[in-house]
């Protein structure tokens, strides 16, 4: 009688250490991509949840105190230099315009003049550093995001409806604008992301570009925010060919 033979397959040691070493060389080719997506969601998900909690405290700031172009803020460009040459600036109105709108946001404690970070253009060109938190004028909220009062327009200006520009900031040593600071328009309004499609001053296509310098390294990336908001992707860091009636993310 003949009995069956079985015969017992598997891989050898060195088909295993192959195999591992190309399933690592795959992982290390990908997870970069993966970990980098995933920070971009993050983002978006920060961004508009900050968005949300300005737009929320501006509505009930015009409840009690009427649209900001009735607060009584001072232009903080007051026409004037110093001995060195330098603008003189008056910053009481935005400190008055943060004192009112921290009235409506939660906000946690931390210390005076503390470094944000240091702040490059969407490009990597060196915008102004470092930035330092001021109480007045500075809110930080619960998950560490920081709200910024910028600039206040004249008053001629605020009463056409642009009162000046606000910062949204998610704090880290090197920051750059469009990826880690994004700018609004402070109006009569309310908070209005710049990059709109009807956008003039800050157009997505000009100053949400990683490839052109024409634009002054300060103000490369302020034109990504309504993209962000509104497209929920930050794919203008990975392709060029993005437009608002076009294609609104990477193919």
């Amino acid at each position: 009688m003949t009995k069956n033979k079985y015969s017992i397959g598997g891989f050898t040691l060195a088909e295993v250490l192959i195999t591992l070493g190309i399933i690592g060389i795959v992982a290390a080719m990908t997870l970069p991509s993966l970990v980098g997506k995933y920070k971009e969601k993050q983002r978006v998900t920060q961004l508009k949840k900050a968005y949300s909690i300005l737009n929320q405290a501006f509505l009930m700031a015009v409840k009690d105190y009427g649209t900001p172009d009735n607060w009584g803020l001072v232009q903080t460009v007051t026409g004037e230099v110093d001995e060195e040459g330098e603008q003189i600036l008056d910053n009481s109105g935005s400190v008055k315009a943060m004192g009112i709108l921290k009235k409506y946001i939660k906000q946690k404690s931390f210390a005076e003049n503390e470094i944000i970070g240091y702040v490059r253009s969407l490009d990597g060109r060196e915008a102004w550093w470092p930035w330092k938190a001021e109480s007045d004028k500075y809110i930080y909220i619960a998950d560490g995001t920081v709200l910024a009062q910028g600039w206040i327009s004249s008053t001629d200006s605020c009463a056409k409806g642009q009162c000046g520009d606000f910062w949204v900031v998610f704090p880290s040593r090197n920051m750059k604008i469009g990826v880690d600071v994004f700018n609004f328009n402070f109006t009569t309004k309310g908070f209005v992301p710049k990059g709109m499609q009807n956008d003039t001053g800050y157009p997505f296509p000009k100053k949400c570009s990683m490839t052109d310098t024409s634009v002054a390294a300060d103000h490369q990336g302020r034109g990504c925010t309504a993209w962000v908001i509104f497209n929920g992707n930050m794919d203008y860091l990975h392709c060029n060919n993005l437009s608002w009636d076009g294609n609104t993310k990477c193919k």
